[in-house]
């Protein structure tokens, strides 16, 4: 694991201008952080997965954890693995029957997964250049600049 720095997912949020949800991810030994945007709903389900909450009935990835469970597999980690032409990749490795799969996964769907079952998550070392330096000035950004009264 030595090409990776494990990350943990700092947080989830609406971007109001943009309708967009940012998932920022720190990584675990220091205070760089890479921020991914993902779409209302995925942004949405990494926040539920979170803040741990219930919802009546399952969401799709919770689908996704039962179809896994009910294969006997179990999910090992998540890489978020390439960035290419503003898109990010990633993969979920599988641990079936003491054989490792591999999984392509958008990396909003790889993390809300990730989230609801606490496993590891990973960025490609390749991918460091893009992380920035201070958790600050991330959350500063997200800060609305003027109020309206």
């Amino acid at each position: 694991m030595d090409d990776f720095i494990e990350v943990i997912v700092k947080d989830s949020s609406l971007d109001f201008a943009t309708g967009q949800y940012r998932v920022i991810l720190q990584a675990t030994h220091t205070s760089r952080v890479l921020s991914i945007w993902v779409g209302h709903f995925e942004g949405t389900a990494i926040s539920l997965g979170l803040e741990e909450a219930w919802t009546p009935r399952p969401m799709t990835h919770d689908l996704a954890i039962h179809i896994i469970q009910e294969l006997h597999a179990q999910v090992d980690r998540v890489v978020i693995t390439d960035l290419k032409e503003n898109t990010f990749y990633a993969v979920i490795y599988l641990i079936q029957d003491g054989k490792e799969l591999v999984i392509d996964s958008r990396p909003s769907d790889a993390i809300a997964i990730a989230v609801r079952l606490k496993r590891p998550i990973y960025v490609s070392k390749k991918l460091s250049e893009k992380m920035n330096d201070e958790l600050d000035e991330i959350f500063d950004s997200l800060q609305p600049k003027e109020t309206v009264h």
